[in-house]
């Protein structure tokens, strides 16, 4: 039978531990932390964390939530495995546990794989292999953290999915843009009423461009442009002003839109 191989388990004292040189996630839930560490108070820690020896110090790998709750807990010492590791694998361990959070967000996701690929020279294939996803995947992920910074803060806070914030990028205009964002997080539109948003404000580019409309200038996004937001039960684009008004209850509104989906 062959032999399991296990690392030995230290008991590090948590003033010589540094923080994570790179940090994957844009923001710490102190509730989690919070709550953590009423777990750790009352059942001990099960998973110890991960470090790496850096000079007569260390440096946290995986496991810096814990790291956190120790300190919150105003504990001296942390059960950590000390494992010697160049950067690249540092930041690949780093990545794994990040990945591993169900409450990650896809900018989270693009700027892990963003580090990966300028900070330690890895391929979108080879991250791609080493997460188990595709190329693709990473790629689109990747090129989240180029949009402009409202709409990257739009998907983060999970006010617009990441579909219509792709539509919302082929908007030039940085004011048309935030004028449709607002209108994407006010109504919560589908990628569909998204694209035809900016096609309609496409054309209305095109049309301004012509010799006597609008003087030669460019329309402002809310002159004589159609707005469409999601229907409540066929979610297809609706123009505003088209809609019909049901006084209903939930339960029969959600009566309603069931019997239309057997329909």
């Amino acid at each position: 039978m062959a032999k399991v191989s296990k690392e030995k388990i230290h008991e590090v004292d948590l003033s010589q531990i540094d923080e994570p040189q790179e940090f994957n996630r844009l923001e710490i839930d102190l509730n989690e932390v919070s709550e953590l560490a009423k777990s750790i108070s009352e059942t001990g820690l099960i998973q110890p964390v991960l470090l790496r020896p850096l000079g007569d110090r260390f440096e946290m790998v995986a496991g810096f939530r814990r790291y956190l709750a120790h300190k919150l807990l105003e504990l001296s010492t942390i059960q950590a495995i000390v494992r010697k590791m160049t950067d690249q694998q540092a930041a690949i361990s780093r990545a794994s546990e990040n990945l591993q959070r169900v409450n990650l967000s896809p900018i989270e996701e693009g700027t892990i794989y963003s580090n990966l690929v300028n900070g330690h020279a890895m391929t979108i294939d080879q991250i791609a292999q080493r997460m188990g996803i595709t190329p693709g995947v990473v790629k689109r992920r990747i090129d989240l953290t180029k949009m402009p910074p409202q709409l990257q803060k739009a998907i983060h806070s999970g006010q617009i999915v990441v579909g219509v914030a792709e539509e919302l990028w082929r908007i030039s205009d940085p004011g048309d843009m935030d004028y449709y964002l607002g209108l994407a997080i006010d109504n919560g539109v589908t990628r569909a009423v998204t694209r035809q948003w900016v096609d309609d404000w496409g054309k209305a580019q095109r049309a301004a461009k012509v010799p006597g409309d609008y003087g030669g200038g460019v329309s402002p996004p809310y002159l004589d442009r159609p707005v469409y937001v999601s229907c409540d039960l066929c979610q297809g684009p609706m123009k505003i002003g088209d809609e019909t008004v049901i006084r209903a209850c939930p339960e029969c509104s959600e009566h309603l839109k069931n019997a239309l989906k057997g329909a």
